[in-house]
């Protein structure tokens, strides 16, 4: 019926206001002048055990106690003697053609003591005396005894003064009732609606979610009451769920990418495991001939070359997997490589003198430049073979005559060596590919030298990242530049 929670909070709250006002008014005008009788007649009781406990010797100071429980309590009393003789009463109730002359002429009352001899006892009650006019009252006859004289005391107040406040009190509070209860409506309106608002805001900011928009947020107010973390914390699982649907989406466009680097990965791998197998197909081949062959001692056969062919095929072979089996410890961090303070242009040097006689061979020209760069953390065995994957590639790929430039300088805070060579350009198409193992230019599969396993260059890679460096290509005039920086 009422779908604002506004609404529903203003006609809740008004609702239980209004059964508590019907309640209360209800409960004043039937229980409240019982209520109110009922703690008069313990007033009066308690009045009563207080004057018995009270110590006076004579008549004169039981009329004092008489008169200061009168000032605290306004009640009447009337005390006789024992033979019921008017001693003393505090109202003047005489008929009106008597006048008294003193305190102790105020023998008259509207009481004839007498009829109500049987009632005094020192255990005395109140009792409500309803007649149905305007003289019911409580009253209480009880007998006072001090020092051996019995006293008659008399303890009354009206209940027709009763009735006429609370009636009086009843409509006052009627009055404020009704009033209050008209301002507590607004007053819940207001509040309600202050309540309500923020759950609204929540309510935008739940629905712009729900159609994945994150720009909106909650107000969050500085009472840090509820509502207010409620608000907080829609916007923290709104910022968490932006958060996570953009890397969700990152997540997902980088598994795809990584689908597609599986896919390449998985073409690798069959072309590395065609490669290794041709590697290995022609070797195996001629160790298997060759051997067959001098097992069957067939005559006439050159046994010494056949023994040098199988243990120079043995070799490669040998070369071969050791440099796969330690290219894979490298690249899975098995090994730990050995840091230590290397001269980077004394290490170049030695491999290019290492290298002395292939150059002879092939008529290449050579020059080594350096300029001074400090020293270097790393392997001195791994970064050696780097520097001679270059120069070995460079030799390979360098036409005869030409030259080679080995470079090391200094790069900002870094030592960079470079190994230029002679020779064609590689293509745009295969210059970010020539890192990759077993990967080569020319696919056409012809068992040359060791070089040609297009090793070599993923070598010098991975070597650079156990050492967290960098190497790279770049087209040159009339050739090709190789380089590493640590």
């Amino acid at each position: 019926m009422f779908k604002s929670i506004k609404t529903r909070l203003t006609v809740t709250i008004c609702g239980i206001l209004f059964c508590m006002f019907a309640v209360q008014m209800a409960a004043n005008f039937l229980f409240a002048e019982r209520y109110y009788t009922f703690q008069k007649m313990k007033m009066v009781q308690k009045v009563y055990n207080e004057i018995q406990e009270a110590t006076a010797s004579t008549q004169e100071s039981i009329i004092n106690i008489l008169e200061e429980k009168e000032n605290d309590n306004n009640l009447e009393f009337i005390l006789a003697d024992e033979n019921l003789e008017f001693l003393y009463t505090n109202k003047n109730l005489m008929p009106k053609d008597k006048k008294p002359d003193n305190r102790n002429s105020q023998k008259y009352t509207d009481i004839d003591l007498k009829k109500y001899t049987n009632d005094f006892c020192k255990d005395a009650k109140p009792i409500l005396d309803r007649t149905g006019s305007d003289y019911d009252k409580i009253r209480l006859f009880g007998i006072v005894q001090q020092n051996e004289t019995i006293y008659h005391l008399v303890i009354r107040v009206s209940v027709k003064s009763i009735s006429d406040d609370m009636t009086s009190t009843n409509f006052f509070l009627l009055y404020i009732s009704i009033f209050a209860l008209m301002a507590g409506v607004i007053i819940v309106y207001i509040i309600a609606k202050q309540i309500a608002k923020p759950i609204e805001d929540i309510n935008q900011v739940a629905i712009h979610v729900s159609n994945l928009d994150f720009s909106v947020r909650a107000p969050v107010n500085n009472l840090k009451d509820e509502l207010g973390s409620l608000a907080a914390n829609i916007n923290i699982m709104t910022d968490k769920l932006e958060n996570n649907i953009l890397t969700l989406k990152k997540t997902n466009e980088q598994l795809e990418k990584d689908n597609e680097y599986m896919n390449k990965l998985d073409e690798m791998r069959k072309e590395f495991i065609a490669n290794i197998s041709h590697e290995l197909k022609t070797p195996l081949s001629i160790l298997t001939g060759y051997a067959e062959m001098l097992n069957n001692d067939v005559p006439g056969i050159d046994r010494n070359f056949y023994y040098e062919t199988i243990l120079d095929e043995t070799h490669k072979m040998d070369i071969l997997i050791k440099r796969l089996l330690n290219l894979a410890s490298l690249e899975n961090k098995i090994i730990d490589i050995q840091m230590e303070e290397i001269n980077l242009a004394e290490l170049a040097e030695h491999v290019i003198q290492k290298n002395h006689i292939l150059f002879k061979d092939k008529g290449i020209i050579w020059e080594f430049h350096t300029l001074p760069c400090g020293m270097v953390k790393g392997d001195p065995v791994y970064l050696e073979e780097a520097i001679n994957n270059y120069i070995s590639n460079a030799i390979h790929h360098t036409p005869r005559g030409n030259k080679i430039i080995v470079k090391v300088e200094p790069e900002g805070d870094r030592a960079t060596l470079s190994v230029y060579n002679e020779g064609t350009a590689i293509s745009e198409e295969h210059i970010d590919k020539i890192w990759n193992n077993f990967y080569r230019i020319d696919k056409a599969r012809k068992r040359t030298e060791d070089h040609n396993l297009g090793m070599g260059l993923h070598i010098v890679k991975t070597i650079m990242s156990a050492h967290h460096g960098e190497c790279g290509v770049r087209n040159k005039e009339r050739g090709i530049e190789f380089w590493l920086s640590l």
